[in-house]
């Protein structure tokens, strides 16, 4: 396993033409967050679809955003994702809750 680094406009070079293809949706299921002063961790459970009518997802996994407030607004510095897998299922404590 690796992590691959890339602008904004680099991610956008790479999946537009996937994306273009295929389409793509994407849904947050689920969100853990922890703030401590200027700092926020955002742990974002998502399902992706090839189109949001899509009953059942083609891939699950989480989002984490790393985010800093300035006072006024907050800003994005980071985001990394991992797709779920057989080797690494989604734990109970990031999906949707029971109501």
């Amino acid at each position: 396993m690796a992590a691959t680094s890339f602008s904004p406009q680099d991610y956008i070079d790479r999946a537009s033409i996937c994306f273009e293809k295929n389409g793509f949706s994407e849904n947050e299921i689920a969100r853990h967050t922890e703030q401590w002063g200027n700092i926020l961790q955002a742990f974002s459970t998502y399902e992706s679809r090839h189109d949001a009518k899509d009953v059942m997802p083609f891939a699950r996994g989480i989002n984490s955003f790393q985010l800093f407030s300035d006072g006024t607004r907050w800003w994005i510095l980071t985001i990394y994702w991992q797709e779920e897998g057989p080797e690494n299922p989604l734990p109970a404590e990031f999906l949707p809750h029971s109501r």
